[in-house]
């Protein structure tokens, strides 16, 4: 019986729970599935084409923010959703910046997160500053805390003693104070009659 793409993507989240991103092989993915490895091919030309749809495979389960809550308290529950969407799979931080960077991964919670900052009144380069911010800052800081708790797995080194969820807590404070008072000025500076006569 043949593999479905689900049953690769699957199989692949498996090896990485189970071992690491540097274990996860077009070769070892077709013994796990018990088939030969250019079966893989009809559904992937290669490994990067197999990561790219496993990262939005990961980040399709982050919910949408509800539509009763304000512009800025979905900026976090998006934010939130991210990183809990990847921690929930070892490795994913790593997958999804290297697909992001190939071009070959949709960059959809970017998206969705400027729509949502544009919403709350920042013009497009803000917007789109803002999703940078959110999304550096969350796959950034996650990548440091799989590795580490690859390493601490490993017994490569002790406890980093670091809480990952207060410091990721604390920088989106910083981001969203920033995107909040640059929606303030715009909507001031809106506010004000242009060419008004004195």
């Amino acid at each position: 019986m043949s593999n479905s793409r689900a049953d690769v993507l699957q199989a692949a989240r498996e090896i990485l729970a189970e071992h690491s991103l540097a274990d996860l092989s077009m070769r070892r993915l077709a013994a796990d599935l018990g088939v030969r490895p250019n079966a893989l091919y009809w559904h992937f030309p290669n490994k990067q084409t197999l990561l790219a749809a496993l990262s939005d495979d990961i980040l399709e389960q982050i919910p949408a923010a509800p539509q009763d809550l304000g512009w800025d308290q979905r900026l976090a529950y998006l934010a939130t959703g991210l990183r809990a969407a990847l921690l929930d799979v070892p490795d994913s931080a790593e997958i999804v910046s290297s697909s992001w960077a190939s071009g070959l991964s949709a960059r959809t919670i970017a998206g969705q997160l400027a729509a949502v900052a544009r919403d709350g009144g920042l013009d497009e380069r803000d917007a789109q500053a803002v999703a940078t911010a959110v999304c550096q800052l969350t796959i950034g800081l996650t990548i440091e805390e799989q590795t580490r708790s690859q390493m601490e797995r490993l017994q490569v080194t002790g406890p980093s003693g670091r809480d990952f969820t207060a410091e990721f807590s604390g920088g989106l404070s910083v981001i969203l104070d920033g995107a909040r008072m640059r929606a303030q000025r715009l909507t001031t500076a809106a506010s004000v009659p242009q060419g008004k006569e004195k």
